[in-house]
C-alpha cells in the first residue's frame, strides 16, 4: 500500500505547491490581461462604428442624402458583418485566432479613417461595408476566444469584454461631438477616431503566444457539421430568434441615439453626444452586474426578468413628458438593454454542448441579420416622425422578445468547479 503524506496543519509548503501558485498567479495575470486587449478591442470596434451616430446628421446634409440612404449609411457596417461574421470562425480554425483579430482590427481602423474622404453617398457606403468586413472577422473570434479562456465565470467574463464597446460607444460619440463642435467638419471625426485603435494593434502584435493557449482548445467556430448539429436543438433556434429580437430592439442606440436627440429633443450636436454617452455608461454597469449575476443563478430566468425589464424601460423614455423622466427611462433602458447580450451569449455558450465558437457563430449571425435590417426598417419609418419610428422599431421587438425568453429552458451547464479558468 503506497504511503500517503501527512496533510500539514501550516498548509502545503513543498516546491511543488510553491510552483503551483506561481503557476496560477502568472495564469491570473496572463488571463486579466488578455480579457483586457480583447475589451479594448471591442472599445475601438464600438468608437469606429459609433462615431458615425454623431455627425449623422451634419454628414447626411452635406453629402445631400435621402432618408433611404441615410438607413444605408447606418447598416453598411452590419452588412459587412454579416458577410463575414461565421466565415471568420472558419478562418481562424485554419490559421489561427490571431490573424484573424489582428486582421480584423486593421480593416474596420483604416477604413474608418477613410470614411472621413468620403464625397458621395457610394465612397461612404463602401467605406463603411468594408469597415464591416474587419467588424465581423474581429467580433465573433474574439467573444469565442474570452468564454474559452473564462469557463465558469463566462458571465462576468463576457459582461466586462462587452463593456468595452460602452466605452467605446462613449469614445465614438464623444469624438464625433467634440470634432464637430470645435473644428466645424464631420469628416474630422472620422480622421481623429482610429487614432485610437493604433494602441490595440501595437498590443496585438506583443499577445501573439497567448493566442496559442486557446487556439488548440474546441472553442472556434466550425462551418458545416457543428452548425447543423447545433440547429437540431430546440434551446439553440430559441435564443438565435431571442437574438435576433433583442438585437433587433436594441440596435437603435448605436445607430441613432444622438439622432434622436438631435432631432426630437432639439439638443446640440455635442449635447445629443454627451447625454447618449449617459446611456452607454448605464449600459457597462448593467453588462458587468447582470452578467455576473447570471452566472450563479438561472440565466434563463434572469434573460426573462432583463427583456421585460428593458421594454419597461423603452416605455418610460419614449412617453416621457418631462427632461428628468426621460432621462430616467434612458438609464434604465440602457442598464437592462445592455445587460441581456452577456446573459445571451452565455446562455447561448452554455446551450452549445461543448462546441462554444460554433454556438456563438450562430448567434452573432442571428444578431448580424438584424443589424442590418433595423437601421433601414427605422429609417424607412422616420416620415412617422424620429421619436415614433424609434419607439416603434424598439417596443415591439422587444416585447416579441420577452415572449422567446419565457420559452428557453436551463441547459446542463459544465461542471464550473473542475473548469473554471481565471
Amino acid at each position: 500500500m503506497r504511503a500517503t503524506r501527512p496533510a500539514s496543519s501550516e498548509g502545503d509548503s513543498t516546491p511543488e505547491a510553491g510552483r503551483r501558485g506561481a503557476w496560477a498567479s502568472r495564469r491570473l495575470a496572463g488571463s486579466t490581461s488578455f480579457l483586457a486587449l480583447m475589451t479594448a478591442g471591442y472599445a475601438i470596434y464600438a468608437v469606429d462604428r459609433t462615431v458615425l451616430a454623431s455627425v449623422l446628421a451634419p454628414l447626411s446634409a452635406a453629402l445631400s442624402l435621402s432618408d433611404s440612404q441615410v438607413g444605408l449609411i447606418s447598416a453598411a457596417q452590419y452588412i459587412g458583418v454579416t458577410a463575414v461574421v461565421f466565415l471568420a470562425g472558419h478562418l481562424s480554425d485554419r490559421y489561427g485566432r490571431w490573424p484573424v483579430i489582428l486582421t480584423g482590427v486593421a480593416v474596420f481602423t483604416s477604413f474608418t479613417w477613410l470614411m472621413g474622404t468620403a464625397t458621395s453617398f457610394s465612397q461612404a457606403f463602401v467605406y463603411r461595408l468594408v469597415s464591416g468586413f474587419g467588424e465581423g472577422a474581429f467580433w465573433p473570434v474574439a467573444m469565442a476566444s474570452v468564454a474559452g479562456r473564462f469557463v465558469g465565470k463566462k458571465g462576468l467574463a463576457l459582461g466586462t469584454f462587452y463593456v468595452g464597446f460602452d466605452a467605446g460607444s462613449i469614445a465614438g460619440v464623444s469624438i464625433g461631438g467634440v470634432a464637430y463642435s470645435v473644428l466645424g467638419g464631420w469628416s474630422d471625426a472620422f480622421y481623429i477616431a482610429p487614432l485610437v485603435g493604433l494602441p490595440v494593434i501595437a498590443g496585438l502584435f506583443f499577445a501573439r503566444t497567448s493566442f496559442s493557449s486557446i487556439d488548440g482548445e474546441d472553442v472556434r467556430i466550425r462551418l458545416g457539421g457543428d452548425a447543423l448539429q447545433l440547429l437540431r436543438k430546440r434551446n439553440i433556434l430559441l435564443i438565435m430568434a431571442f437574438a435576433l429580437l433583442a438585437t433587433w430592439s436594441a440596435v437603435w442606440q448605436a445607430a441613432f441615439l444622438p439622432y434622436y436627440f438631435f432631432k426630437t429633443m432639439h439638443y446640440t450636436v455635442l449635447s445629443s453626444a454627451l447625454l447618449s454617452d449617459l446611456v452607454y455608461l448605464a449600459g457597462g454597469f448593467g453588462k458587468v452586474l447582470i452578467g455576473h449575476a447570471s452566472d450563479t443563478r438561472s440565466r434563463p430566468r434572469i434573460l426573462a426578468g432583463v427583456t421585460l425589464a428593458t421594454f419597461l424601460g423603452y416605455g418610460l423614455f419614449f412617453a416621457s413628458i418631462s427632461f428628468a423622466a426621460e432621462l430616467a427611462g434612458a438609464l434604465a433602458m440602457g442598464f437592462f438593454s445592455a445587460g441581456i447580450f452577456p446573459v445571451m451569449q452565455s446562455l447561448m455558450s452554455d446551450s452549445g454542448g461543448g462546441k462554444v465558437g460554433s454556438a456563438l457563430g450562430l448567434s452573432t449571425s442571428a444578431q448580424s441579420v438584424a443589424t442590418i435590417f433595423g437601421p433601414i426598417i427605422t429609417a424607412s419609418l422616420f416620415s412617422l416622425g424620429v421619436g415614433s419610428a424609434l419607439a416603434l422599431d424598439a417596443m415591439i421587438p422587444v416585447g416579441l422578445a420577452c415572449l422567446v425568453s419565457f420559452a428557453l429552458a436551463e441547459p446542463r451547464r459544465i461542471n464550473r468547479s473542475a473548469q473554471a479558468s481565471l
